[in-house]
């Protein structure tokens, strides 16, 4: 297959390695000449693409490709006009391509922080995260055969959660986990290639929610890393973000049910 990578980071190069490593044909882009010369060496067609700053874009319109992947991050911390300029001009950019199968990879935080059950359906779009659901909505409302894949926290191999708190106060401890690890994202994204879904939103999360400090504690012991301080119970939050849907659609089966396994 010929697939493009949109916003190549730390899933879409772990992606695109196995990808080439399988026989398929891909294409990347990512915001450095320095990571593309990276993705060159792996076996890439990679192009210097800042949707924030504009430019020339990769004369990549004579393809089709099998598949889009875009991975362009969101945070809540920029504005909304820096957001809808970055997918403006991704969009644009999609406008010129053609393309069998499209994919987004959003996040799970665009549900609120709520203890409880969530599905892609519990919360209405008022209720979402207002600038994560623009990035959503502006490329939804372009490509309505766009897949939607919210993701959990990522990790895996290098990503590890225990890093971060070694040796400090931990004020998450007490919350559940809605983590999933970077294989199982390859895996379920694959599974939606071979079923040809379209206009799908999923879940993307480990079945298992322990808490997070659990979580450290497991990767702490496995990694050889310091626990931290210690864990404050103020935050108690039981968010539960549900991959049902996923599984049901898919019959798909975790490598790694739970955060613990990671």
């Amino acid at each position: 297959m010929d697939i493009l990578i949109v916003g190549c980071g730390w899933v879409g190069t772990y992606m695109a390695t196995a990808l080439v490593s399988t026989g398929h044909r891909i294409w990347a882009t990512c915001t450095t000449a320095e990571k593309a010369d990276r993705l060159e060496a792996l076996g890439l067609a990679a192009a210097v693409v800042d949707f924030d700053r504009g430019g020339v874009f990769p004369e990549w319109g004579q393809k089709t490709f099998d598949a889009v992947i875009v991975s362009v991050p969101i945070t809540r911390k920029e504005s909304t006009e820096t957001i809808h300029h970055r997918f403006a001009g991704l969009v644009t950019f999609l406008g010129q391509l053609s393309f069998n199968q499209s994919f987004f990879f959003g996040s799970v935080g665009i549900y609120p922080k709520v203890s409880g059950t969530i599905t892609e359906t519990t919360f209405a779009a008022a209720e979402l995260e207002p600038k994560l659901l623009s990035g959503e909505t502006m490329l939804r409302t372009a490509y309505p055969n766009l897949n939607v894949l919210r993701l959990g926290g990522l990790f895996g191999f290098e990503r590890v959660m225990a890093k971060h708190f070694a040796g400090k106060v931990c004020e998450i401890g007490y919350q559940t986990a809605n983590f999933v690890h970077v294989v199982d994202i390859h895996g379920i994204v694959m599974a939606m290639m071979a079923a040809g879904l379209q206009g799908k939103t999923y879940n993307v999360v480990c079945p298992e929610h322990p808490l997070k400090k659990d979580v450290i504690a497991a990767s702490a012991v496995k990694y050889g890393y310091d626990m931290p301080i210690t864990f404050s119970d103020a935050d108690r939050t039981a968010k539960v973000v549900s991959p049902v849907q996923l599984i049901a659609d898919l019959d798909y089966r975790f490598e790694y049910r739970s955060p613990l396994e990671f």
